[in-house]
């Protein structure tokens, strides 16, 4: 397994620097062919989702495409894929960011009972406490 840092699989994706785009490209391919995976870790699944938000102004609903094709593609692995799947889904019906819902998903599997947050967007999502 070899992991990727956000500025390659941002790259890959978008592909807007043509010689940068075409060796992560040629990089992820070569690790697919060799049997092995690319890493990708939740923090790099966040940074990702903020340049694309920020730097490239997709839309959330782009967003969230890009998110369930690459959660879809053998050729990565993931620090979480139940968890980063679980908080693409909140997006499609709730107003958070992915990064939000990240943190109430990943607390949970640590065992915490609740996710205490001033953000009241989340305030449909079980195991969280607004404080107000």
């Amino acid at each position: 397994m070899n992991g990727l840092d956000t500025n390659v699989l941002v790259r890959y994706l978008v592909q807007d620097d043509l010689q940068q785009g075409k060796l992560a490209a040629e990089y992820i391919q070569q690790v697919k062919a060799s049997g092995e995976t690319c890493f990708i870790n939740n923090i790099v699944l966040c940074e990702l989702v903020w340049v694309l938000k920020s730097s490239y102004k997709l839309s959330r609903s782009e967003i969230i495409d890009v998110l369930e094709k690459i959660l879809r593609t053998d050729a990565f692995d993931f620090e979480n894929r139940e968890a980063a799947w679980w908080s693409v889904q909140q997006m499609k019906k709730g107003k958070a960011d992915f990064s939000d819902y990240l943190i109430v998903k990943l607390n949970e599997e640590s065992g915490c009972s609740e996710t205490a947050t001033f953000d009241a967007k989340l305030q449909e999502v079980e195991g969280i406490r607004i404080l107000n």
